[in-house]
């Protein structure tokens, strides 16, 4: 086992002081617990891969490192498994909305299925919304869903309209979560015509069956108040394992490419490594910045309503709504990375 943990160590250090480890380790394992020793050895072993062994903040920067790579590996590999959900049949939503309203005509109801999993506006993923992605509408880019609508509720009866339908979700099979109130428009604070008692208020009730997610919107609208519905799916239950194994492979990644660059910048010149460092901070600025913005908002908006489902990973990342920052710092670290010829030491051999 102990022979297997060795490459924890760069190739290079295996070479030279791999026996003298091996050595020492089996006579440190014969009075210490196997798991301190493995864990002692795996963890000097990833220390010889950074290298500078002198600097105090390399085991930092390649942690803030490792934890970036880990959290996008693992947004990657949930997406994956988004694709292979099942997908979306407008018979299903048909078959709900009969089943809590066979009474009451529908106004409208989506009679096609979606065309993806995620649309954007409306349409798959390509490369003509490339300029969407990176030029401030990425938020577009969402879970694909089924709709449908009653009009003409009345306005006046409304928590009875709100008892009936939990009433019928629950006859139906659905659970049901508590309802959520918002107003139906903002005004400005502090505005004379602004009266928190007076706003409308739509109410808004979530529900799950199966991996169906069913959000039943009451619009308080005093011309044409309506009832809209909206149908999508839950997340996989392989998103979870998923998302948990690429993030250690991508967090293991992340810290084998940082040591390999910090080994490899080492012999470098004081310009050479100062670029280097320039351009690392700056692509962790791109990273982190959104990642910290985004996930204090998340937190906010998860904490302030019940949510039968998590939004996926990449959007606790900005992603991909500020997906050209990540680019930006892609393409920083693809400049610090890229190799500078060293002088050769060679001498031309005369005949």
């Amino acid at each position: 086992m102990y022979r297997w943990l060795l490459l924890s160590y760069p190739r290079d250090y295996r070479r030279k002081r791999g026996a003298e480890i091996l050595e020492t380790v089996r006579d440190t394992a014969v009075t210490h617990r196997g798991t301190r020793v493995a864990a002692n050895l795996v963890r000097h072993g990833l220390r010889a891969r950074l290298g500078r062994p002198a600097s105090r903040t390399v085991v930092l920067w390649a942690t803030v490192f490792t934890l970036a790579c880990g959290l996008f590996t693992a947004s990657f590999g949930t997406w994956l498994t988004w694709l292979g959900s099942r997908p979306l049949d407008h018979d299903e939503l048909a078959v709900a909305v009969n089943q809590l309203y066979p009474d009451k005509p529908v106004s409208h109801i989506d009679r096609d299925d979606p065309p993806s999993v995620f649309i954007i506006y409306g349409s798959p993923l390509s490369w003509s919304s490339a300029s969407d992605l990176l030029l401030g509408d990425g938020g577009e880019y969402s879970l694909a869903g089924l709709g449908a609508s009653f009009e003409q509720l009345p306005a006046d009866s409304r928590p009875r309209v709100l008892a009936e339908l939990l009433q019928r979700l629950r006859a139906s099979g659905w659970d049901d979560t508590e309802a959520v109130y918002s107003n139906a428009y903002d005004c400005v604070p502090d505005d004379p015509r602004c009266d928190p008692a007076t706003i409308p208020s739509n109410i808004t009730v979530y529900a799950q069956r199966g991996d169906d997610i069913l959000e039943v919107s009451i619009n308080d609208d005093s011309t044409t108040p309506k009832m809209s519905l909206a149908l999508t799916r839950s997340t996989p239950w392989s998103a979870y394992p998923v998302g948990v194994v690429a993030f250690v492979l991508g967090a293991l990644s992340g810290w084998c490419l940082f040591g390999w660059a910090s080994r490899r910048l080492e012999v470098r010149g004081p310009l050479a490594q100062g670029s280097a460092k320039f351009l690392f901070g700056f692509a962790m600025v791109m990273w982190w910045a959104p990642i910290l913005l985004s996930t204090s908002l998340m937190l906010s908006h998860h904490l302030s309503e019940p949510h039968p489902r998590w939004h996926p990973l990449w959007e606790w990342l900005g992603q991909p709504a500020m997906s050209l920052a990540f680019l930006c710092g892609c393409l920083a670290l693809g400049v610090a990375a890229l190799s500078h010829r060293l002088p050769a030491d060679q001498t031309l051999a005369h005949p």
